[in-house]
């Protein structure tokens, strides 16, 4: 059986177990007939936020709430695959997280680059940037990380016009052909090519900057650069697209 034409595949921002929002989501992402669906990490509740106030009670809660947004992911019937945010905890235990794999989404080869950095706030799971140059590079169609490229539109935060993301991120994205899928800073879904990466951030469901938004990358051979992403504001009713130039960008 010969590689599929085309395959479309849902994003999901930072979803901090905010059902609501997720919903409707998810039901945009069918609606659109996407072939598996993507999860850019910050999955569960708040109950985990600082390490500092971890207690069993609030991991109970917070585990439960990883629990409750596999069931409603599952619930959609098409692949999917997950890396853990910073707010998440680094070891989620799960044949689709992705962190460090490669797993296949819809017949693509998915590698995941969960938690953030380089800045250490106390949060569940960061990292240095050496840290991430460290791990191994396998080939793969799409990288799903959580952290955005450094320096990108992708990265600034509202409050004080700063780029936060991470140079190793940025690193692997301008050796990768393909796309790239992230989230992280929620007020700022858009897309931006990299060398030969297409980079998308797909905005946040959850606080702060909670809105209904989802992203989508799509590829098909009938692109002259193969890959498109796009993003969708569904309250706002805005839709974007990026279509991957053929030349390094």
């Amino acid at each position: 059986m010969g590689e599929r034409a085309e395959i479309l595949l849902a994003v999901v921002g930072d979803v901090h177990a905010n059902w609501r929002l997720l919903e409707r989501v998810l039901a945009r992402a069918l609606e659109a007939g996407c072939d598996g669906i993507l999860l850019v990490g910050d999955l569960g509740s708040h109950d985990l936020a600082h390490v500092r106030r971890r207690t069993p009670e609030r991991d109970a809660r917070y585990l439960a709430s990883i629990d409750e947004l596999l069931r409603r992911v599952e619930t959609c019937g098409v692949p999917y695959a997950f890396v853990p945010g910073n707010h998440d905890l680094p070891q989620i235990d799960h044949p689709r997280n992705a962190d460090g794999r490669v797993l296949d989404v819809a017949g693509l080869r998915v590698f995941g680059i969960g938690g953030a950095g380089p800045g250490r706030f106390g949060f569940a799971y960061e990292w240095d940037e050496d840290e991430i140059r460290a791990r191994p590079a396998p080939e793969c169609d799409v990288l799903l990380v959580h952290a955005p490229p450094a320096r990108t539109p992708l990265d600034r935060l509202a409050s004080r016009e700063e780029h936060v993301g991470s140079e190793a991120i940025r690193e692997r994205a301008l050796r990768h052909d393909g796309v790239l899928v992230c989230g992280h800073i929620h007020e700022s879904p858009g897309a931006v090519q990299l060398g030969h990466c297409l980079c998308l951030n797909a905005g946040g469901l959850g606080a702060p900057h909670a809105r209904a938004q989802v992203g989508f990358v799509r590829r098909s051979r009938a692109l002259p650069g193969l890959w498109e992403a796009a993003h969708q504001d569904l309250a706002g009713g805005t839709d974007r697209s990026w279509l991957r130039s053929a030349r390094a960008g």
